[in-house]
């Protein structure tokens, strides 16, 4: 390639050089004999081919790589857009049964089916039990993933009330609507007149009360690690009440309501008693909780503010 310089010699001969690219135009003045032999110049010289338009070539430089990315990144966003779309309307319109009532399960290393639920659990057989409490009982059930995760069932009777149905229901739409690393997951729910469960992540290590009442577990947990547990809880509970768009109000922190898993992280569970904190009214309520731990004052009063 011939360089651009502000002088250039009054005689020149290039032939038989090589050279490509254009001739600059400070030579253009030169015979055709100057250049011969190099058949990649381009110029305004008899015998040479015109160069190519310079800007032509920086439209082509941008916009070549332009398309190629764009069509490449097309199939992704179209994925993107579809799973959106899908989450959206899984999550707003669930699923309505003959009986009028709702089944939804949320998409966990690939579809959750009430059929794997049945199965894994033999139909909740009471040998999958982990937990009873005094409206449900909580199973164990290992999917065809190879997942484990924990059923929370509500027990007929209890179904038929109005009160612990709400409870249920109440613990639906918080779980849904909330997402915080120290607060149980909820991977689904059965609302359904003969059966009703909830399906949350397992939590290996059981409950706080659990592994304060047994001593080998007690031991196991250092005060590092009791220290850590109070964290994660005051973590969960700032998020519940400044974080969210109106406050929540758990109303049942105890220790049977703090689940561990296997690093002895703690989760907030049981959102069964929960209500939003609306800012702009008088927020009065029963009092709601486990006695010994909601605070000793209000034991003494029937309202709470």
């Amino acid at each position: 390639m011939i360089p651009e310089l502000p002088i250039y010699p009054k005689k020149l001969n290039l032939s038989f050089n090589s050279l490509w690219g254009p001739i600059p135009h400070g030579l253009l003045h030169f015979p055709p004999e100057t250049f011969t032999g190099n058949k990649d110049l381009c110029g305004s010289i008899q015998g040479f081919i015109p160069c190519p338009s310079t800007k032509h070539n920086l439209a082509v430089i941008i916009l070549v790589p332009t398309l190629l990315f764009l069509i490449s990144i097309f199939p992704l966003v179209i994925f993107i857009l579809c799973q959106q779309y899908r989450a959206k309307a899984l999550k707003h319109n669930p699923s309505p049964t003959k009986n009028g009532d709702l089944f939804s399960i949320w998409n966990f290393d690939g579809k959750i089916a009430f059929e794997d639920i049945i199965k894994a659990t033999e139909d909740f057989d009471i040998k999958y039990c982990i937990g009873t409490g005094c409206y449900g009982s909580v199973y164990r059930a290992v999917l065809p993933s190879g997942k484990v995760v924990a059923l929370k069932k509500l027990h007929r009777l209890e179904a038929e009330q109005p009160t612990y149905d709400t409870s249920f229901r109440n613990e639906i739409n918080f779980l849904t609507e909330i997402r915080h690393k120290n607060i149980v997951k909820l991977h689904g729910f059965c609302l359904h007149n003969r059966c009703m469960f909830l399906i949350y992540e397992y939590l290996e290590k059981g409950s706080l009360f659990y592994a304060l009442s047994v001593d080998d577990e007690a031991m196991e947990m250092d005060w590092t690690k009791r220290v850590n547990i109070v964290k994660g809880v005051a973590h969960a509970l700032s998020y519940m009440h400044h974080d969210c768009n109106l406050p929540i109000v758990h109303r049942d922190i105890s220790s049977n309501n703090i689940l561990l898993n296997s690093e002895l992280e703690a989760f907030i569970a049981d959102f069964g008693t929960a209500r939003l904190l609306d800012p702009a009214s008088s927020n009065g309520t029963v009092i709601v909780g486990t006695y010994g731990y909601i605070a000793p004052a209000l034991e003494c009063w029937h309202w709470k503010y």
